[in-house]
């Protein structure tokens, strides 16, 4: 059962509205600007129930993410949603073990619907 997510957004008004949402649907929320912030989210935090990530961010993007979160075992078994506007995007991400591809711009009700299919 889905109870921790971790958003990883550098859109700020995207970030904060996912916050928000799924907050007012019961989850435990924490958010990271980048990658390399996400990294360290899961270093001191909880371990989240599940990922949504954005592709294209600065510092570090979601596929260098990706990559070092499949090099930790714990961290490897967290299911991730991908949320990205870049094209092709779904298809590089086959080689990254992704649970689900969601193409921007999502509507609030889709991303609700892949959270809750995790629960």
């Amino acid at each position: 059962m889905i109870k921790r997510i971790l958003i990883v957004e550098d859109d700020n008004s995207i970030r904060e509205l996912l916050v928000e949402l799924l907050q007012s649907e019961g989850y435990e929320v924490s958010a990271a600007v980048n990658g390399l912030e996400a990294l360290k989210c899961l270093e001191t935090q909880k371990i989240p129930d599940l990922i949504l990530i954005d592709l294209m961010m600065p510092i570090m993007d979601g596929y260098a993410f990706r990559t070092e979160q499949l090099k930790n075992d714990a961290w490897s078994k967290i299911p991730v949603v991908v949320m990205s506007a870049e094209a092709n995007a779904k298809e590089k991400m086959k080689n990254f073990a992704i649970t689900a591809f969601l193409s921007k711009p999502v509507e609030l009700d889709t991303i609700l619907k892949a959270v809750e299919s995790f629960s």
